[in-house]
């Protein structure tokens, strides 16, 4: 995953940059979320990884999915990400782009995985800890993973506060070794 995220940031960066300068913030937005989907979806992730697809028809094949969000600038972009065979970031791309979008608004978005569900009281706490420790406002959105065990997994941007048992185990096993 982190790998996938290092790739991705100079392309979101860079979406970023032009989108500020066309301002065209929404319709990038839009068409980023569209074209993660697509790349995202298991059967076009198949077609994305065979070599037998001539990148010219995969180009054809995605400006025809994404055809309710393209425009000029993005049917470059989506032409770039196929020749330098990038599409499977697509997805990251995209949050990458938002994070970059809520940093300059001066929103936090934070993702709080739980192993259980959180009231808004927990929710709240995190996010005032969060905002004060920031100094901006923050958005949480919340989900569970049972495989944690207990506790909760903080995403900031790329910082990750592991404050779960599974984090804690795997900390204690590798201390061990």
């Amino acid at each position: 995953m982190q790998e996938k995220l290092t790739i991705a940031r100079p392309y979101a960066r860079a979406v970023f940059e032009y989108a500020q300068t066309e301002v065209a913030m929404p319709a990038w937005s839009d068409l980023l979320d569209l074209l993660g989907k697509v790349a995202a979806d298991p059967a076009m992730r198949e077609v994305i990884g065979d070599p037998r697809v001539e990148k010219a028809k995969l180009e054809a094949l995605l400006f025809e999915l994404c055809a309710p969000a393209l425009f000029d600038a993005g049917r470059n972009f989506i032409k770039v990400l196929v020749e330098a065979e990038r599409l499977e970031v697509a997805p990251e791309i995209k949050t990458l782009f938002e994070q970059l979008r809520a940093d300059a608004g001066g929103v936090a978005k934070i993702e709080v995985v739980s192993a259980f569900p959180m009231d808004n009281d927990q929710l709240n706490l995190i996010s005032e800890s969060v905002r004060n420790r920031l100094g901006k406002a923050v958005e949480v959105t919340a989900r569970e993973d049972k495989s944690l065990i207990g506790g909760v997994v903080v995403h900031i941007g790329d910082a990750v506060v592991d404050g779960s048992v599974r984090g804690r185990l795997q900390q204690l096993a590798s201390e061990m070794a």
